[in-house]
């Protein structure tokens, strides 16, 4: 346990500091560098499981089967991904709450709204679109008031989209849920690749 937590804590550093760069300026953020962040990411953890697997190798006595290797590997990568959800989670709810802000006000927001209409950014302007041609004083009020309420509805929905995506990527709980997710595949496939290149050597 000491071997998987000793690596996984050593190779989370790349992607920390790499996370830290990226959203220490929200603004200047680019996709590519978002991809790159990934790429590091990942290559990380992979690299965790090769040095845990080697060390797991090098001290055991008798001989080890594929199938602990990989098991160890996919716990190695697990550890990894627990570790950077909660210091990305920590990040934005303690160290930088700004970014998180950013982030939500200036791309989540107008994003979800423009799923509902392509020609709002904001949700007053959602609302507005909604209810033109709406005027109080066309409308009866209680067909006035029926179709305010169905703006208003569906400004809730738009909230409540937001909210689960702001859980998902901004809680403590949530982005450790979402790295240890993506770990386990990320750790079947290194674990594949370093058990066969450890076996192979031996061999």
């Amino acid at each position: 346990m000491k071997i998987l937590f000793k690596w996984a804590a050593i190779f989370v550093v790349p992607s920390t500091l790499f996370f830290f760069y990226l959203y220490s300026n929200s603004e200047e953020s680019s996709d590519q560098l978002k991809a790159l962040f990934f790429v590091l990411h990942f290559l990380s953890a992979g690299a965790a499981i090769f040095f845990t697997l080697t060390e797991l190798k090098r001290k055991s006595i008798e001989k080890i089967s594929a199938m602990r290797y990989i098991i160890t590997g996919v716990l190695s990568a697990v550890s990894h991904g627990l570790m950077f959800g909660l210091i990305s989670g920590i990040y934005f709810n303690y160290i930088n709450p700004d970014a998180k802000s950013y982030y939500v006000e200036e791309v989540l927001t107008p994003a979800i709204i423009r799923g509902f209409d392509s020609t709002a950014n904001t949700k007053q302007e959602y609302f507005d679109h909604l209810m033109v041609g709406k005027d109080s004083g066309v409308l009866v009020p209680e067909r006035y008031e029926a179709f305010k309420d169905a703006a208003q509805d569906s400004l809730v929905k738009v909230d409540d989209i937001l909210e689960k995506i702001i859980y998902q990527n901004f809680s403590i709980s949530g982005t450790v849920i979402k790295w240890v997710g993506f770990a386990p595949l990320i750790g079947i496939l290194f674990s594949v690749i370093v058990t066969v290149f450890i076996t192979k050597r031996n061999d």
